[in-house]
């Protein structure tokens, strides 16, 4: 065999590469192979943490914007009305005595309908009795609502009156329809208003068994219902808002119910209280977005849960939610008793009756936050478990997200794969190519792999400088055409997104810009304050009928222009034009605190500038605006030629006050009023006729009393 020092220079070339190829691979690839596993057990780790701290972010926003709203709903003028109504008709009620009839009706469908129920549930008390009303009103009500209204399991009672004629069902038929609407529209379960006095329930969309009961001194004064009733009779504060935690409410034949509740006070008057049941549908949609795991990046076997400080679950778990049968027949293999699961099957929910079975609970009650791997306690399998406490007033609960460990190793295990193939594949290339390699055919194609090299970190300048006219010479020249095509190519693709990004962003707002462009496909969003504005030009139809089209549309034009500056300036949205009429939003998409104040300013601009605009243009031009504050709901119609639309009956009110607003005046609701009364002048209207509403209290804004701290 001939020595090293006497190869050729080619097989020494070939050796040498050969060598440095694999010791290179080695080293980097193992150094690699190591770092990236080590990061992608972390990114694993970080991937779940991040999806318990959005869904922990998610639930408590739901929360909040549920305190919001109900403290936004307790300051209603119609529930104050509401409340002194059903107080008048309930007394009303109360005064008159039972007829035997009715008294017996009642008894017997406790006793012979309800109180079976109770016991086949196996929650029954000792006697039926023990459920009964005791109020004349309490008898009078559920007779007429509950004993002659029966409906089918599962389904809301969906009555105006009961047609007797009392003052009761009046009062009834005026409120029942929008307070339904309320639950509907916001997706609550049931409304409850209670006598501040006697605790006792004058009003409740669902008619459930405690109906017309006293929360005070009744059959269910120990409910969670109850309890918030309660602490909202306690208080001082118009301003609180509480929130029961779940309990099996035996007025819903034992199903879990939770409850938020607030004070009504009519400035120092109180009234009563406002109790919203909140619905576990809502709650799981939150949790499992919308049943969307795998999108959230949870796979095939993570889920997101609340517990209690009961190590009670407070939603439904994930394989409930896609089988319950095969769910319950998992967890009775598990060693789950027969009476739990039995409980679950009849309230077709885990919640309250299924034990926590993450091993952070305690830590997550203890306000501590983590993530670890867990043992087989829910699905026999190792999993990797992710806790914190969640941070919702008057409720100790935590979240804890969790994934099976086997699935969420999965890349791991993946690129351990890859890795051993790389590996391989990347040795067997190595000494193909250095058997085929010399020192010509090197150097054009390290000139080559520099350039590709260089494009693809986005450098499209760059070029082979190889100027024979061999083969590599041609692929030379065909990869500098390339790179040029492609730089003319990108050039034109930039300009073309710059302008669809412009266009778009004059059809709708910035953010529901970004989310359609980010594939959401239905945007419909709740608001629960904004101030709506509509502006109409007064006598636009006589005067286009005499000015030729190209000068109206043109006068259109030029005044809507200036809108436009003034809401761009102000940070208020328009939403669109129809004809004459120009319609603005204020507190949407992104929420803004003093929107009522801007919103005002942007009318009193408008009546100036449509004014001085008028007299440069040599027409009389007037604006009829009408403002209104309050709760909407914000969503993309349509999939060709899509607008950015409001609707609700803050919208419908502020239209109404518009077109029964004084040309050259600005029209508003008490509900700008009230917001508005200590920055601005105001001239009281009266009552006037509004369309649907009946008389409604309106002012005219006249300006400013003093600096408010908006620029306008």
């Amino acid at each position: 065999m001939k020595k090293f020092a006497d190869w050729s220079i080619r097989y020494k070339l070939l050796s040498l590469l050969l060598l440095l190829g694999i010791t290179t691979f080695l080293l980097t690839g193992g150094i690699a192979y190591i770092k990236y596993l080590g990061s992608l057990k972390q990114g694993v780790f970080n991937q779940l943490t991040g999806i318990r701290r959005s869904k922990a972010f998610q639930i408590e926003s739901y929360y909040r914007t549920i305190h919001s709203h109900v403290l936004t709903l307790s300051e209603d003028r119609m529930f104050f009305d509401a409340m002194r109504e059903f107080k008048k008709a309930y007394a009303s009620l109360n005064a008159q005595p039972v007829p035997p009839e009715v008294r017996e009706a009642v008894i017997h469908d406790y006793r012979d309908r309800f109180y079976p129920q109770m016991q086949q549930l196996g929650i029954a008390r000792p006697r039926p009795e023990d459920y009964l009303v005791v109020t004349p009103a309490a008898f009078h009500l559920q007779y007429a609502y509950i004993v002659k209204n029966p409906y089918p399991e599962g389904q809301r009672r969906d009555m105006a009156d009961t047609g007797d004629g009392s003052e009761y069902s009046r009062v009834h038929a005026k409120y029942h329809r929008p307070f339904r609407g309320i639950i509907e529209n916001f997706g609550y379960y049931d409304l409850d208003l209670i006598d501040y006095e006697t605790g006792s329930i004058v009003y409740e969309v669902n008619k459930d068994r405690d109906f017309a009961s006293s929360l005070t001194n009744g059959p269910y004064r120990d409910s969670n219902l109850a309890k918030v009733v309660k602490l909202c009779l306690a208080t001082n504060n118009p301003n609180d808002v509480f929130f029961s935690d779940f309990e099996h409410d035996e007025a819903a034949k034992g199903e879990p119910t939770q409850y938020v509740a607030s004070p009504i006070f009519d400035g120092n008057e109180r009234l009563g209280v406002f109790a919203l049941q909140l619905s576990t549908a809502a709650i799981d949609d939150v949790m499992t977005g919308r049943r969307g795991w795998e999108r959230d990046g949870l796979g095939q076997t993570g889920q997101s849960v609340i517990v209690g400080d009961d190590y009670l679950l407070r939603t439904n778990v994930r394989g409930y939610l896609e089988d319950p049968e095969k769910f319950l027949a998992r967890q009775k293999a598990n060693g789950i008793s027969d009476a739990i699961l039995n409980m679950i099957r009849t309230y077709k929910s885990t919640i309250l009756e299924f034990p926590a079975m993450l091993e952070g609970v305690k830590a997550g009650l203890e306000g501590k936050e983590g993530t670890m791997v867990e043992g087989p306690l829910i699905t026999g399998k190792r999993a990797l478990e992710s806790f914190m406490p969640l941070k919702i007033e008057g409720l100790h609960w935590m979240l804890g997200s969790r994934m099976d460990l086997d699935e969420a190793q999965k890349p791991v295990r993946e690129v351990q794969r890859l890795f051993s193939w790389l590996g391989a594949g990347l040795l067997l290339l190595t000494v193909t190519a250095a058997l085929l390699m010399t020192r010509e055919i090197l150097r054009p194609v390290n000139a080559l792999v520099d350039a590709a090299q260089r494009v693809s970190a986005g450098d499209l300048n760059a070029t082979v400088k190889w100027k024979r006219k061999d083969e590599l010479g041609v692929l030379s020249n065909t990869f500098n055409a390339m790179t040029k095509s492609i730089r003319e190519k990108t050039a034109v693709i930039e300009q073309k997104n710059r302008e669809n990004e412009a266009l778009l962003l004059n059809i709708l707002p910035g953010e529901i810009a970004a989310r359609l462009k980010a594939g959401e496909n239905e945007i419909a969003d709740s608001f629960a304050d904004v101030t709506v504005l509509f502006a109409d030009l007064v006598g636009f139809t006589v005067l286009s009928s005499k000015a030729p089209a190209a000068e109206i549309v043109d006068l259109l034009n030029g005044l809507f222009s200036l809108f436009d500056q003034a809401a761009e300036e102000l940070g208020i949205e328009k939403i669109k034009t129809i004809g004459d009429c120009y319609m603005a939003v204020c507190g949407l998409p992104r929420p803004c605190p003093s929107h009522a104040e801007k919103m005002a300013l942007m009318a009193l601009r408008m009546t100036d500038a449509t004014r001085r605009y008028g007299e440069e243009k040599g027409f009389n031009l007037q604006l009829r605006i009408g403002l209104n504050s309050g709760p909407v709901v914000a969503g993309v119609i349509g999939v060709t030629k899509f607008i950015y639309d409001l609707w609700g009956d803050t919208v419908n009110l502020a239209s109404r006050m518009e077109s029964t607003g004084i040309p050259g005046e600005i029209q508003v609701t008490r509900s700008v009023y009230e917001r508005l009364k200590d920055k601005f002048e105001f001239e009281s209207r009266g009552r006037i006729q509004v369309k649907g509403k009946g008389e409604i209290e309106a002012w005219l804004l006249r300006g400013q009393l003093r600096a408010s701290g908006v620029s306008g």
